[in-house]
């Protein structure tokens, strides 16, 4: 399915950011000890378990750094069924991309904000320029790997989330214009 034919959604639109993040730690659980280290091997492209950074930890969402590199921070989230995760916002200088791993995520993707369904195995990279935002959907938790490419202060910002700091990075508000159109994006379902 292209992102023209996918049927719009109505979500609630909460841009990704320390508020929300912050109230989403204060469901937090206590982790493991070997969960908390904020060391994360970023020399190498093998990522274990025991390497994972943990920023969320709670009933409805866990999130870990896997990988925190100048040119590529890649995180792996686990969200409940029908939470809204981002509203629209643009990157400037690097791409967003998710890889699905269980699950399904429901994308607005461009000015025109089409929406498009990605289950388990589907792909979608977004470029600069090119607004966006994505919610769990169906009726199970989701699970995916999201990929800043380069970085763009995305790990130190998430880390700051956890530890209660403010860290700007590269993100804004969708423009006035809507942005780039969807077609920009890549979308493998």
């Amino acid at each position: 399915m292209s992102v023209t034919e996918a049927t719009r959604i109505n979500r609630p639109s909460d841009v990704l950011n320390e508020a929300a993040l912050s109230a989403a730690n204060r469901e937090l659980r206590p982790l493991p000890a070997a969960a908390t280290s904020s060391s994360v091997d970023t020399g190498g492209v093998a990522v274990s378990s025991n390497s994972r950074e943990a920023i969320i930890r709670s009933e409805r969402r866990e999130i870990s750094i896997l990988v925190a590199r100048d040119e590529i921070t890649i995180t792996q989230a686990r969200y409940a069924a029908g939470d809204q995760v981002t509203g629209p916002h643009v990157h400037d200088e690097h791409t967003d991309a998710f890889y699905v791993l269980e699950g399904e995520l429901t994308f607005e993707i461009g000015r025109e904000a089409e929406t498009v369904a990605v289950g388990a195995g589907g792909f979608v990279a977004v470029p600069p320029g090119v607004g966006h935002s994505f919610g769990t959907s169906g009726d199970h938790p989701a699970c995916w790997l999201t990929i800043h490419a380069p970085d763009g202060g995305f790990a130190e910002f998430m880390r700051g989330v956890r530890d209660g700091v403010s860290v700007e990075w590269d993100i804004s508000s969708v423009p006035t214009d809507g942005g780039l159109p969807a077609s920009q994006a890549i979308v493998s379902v």
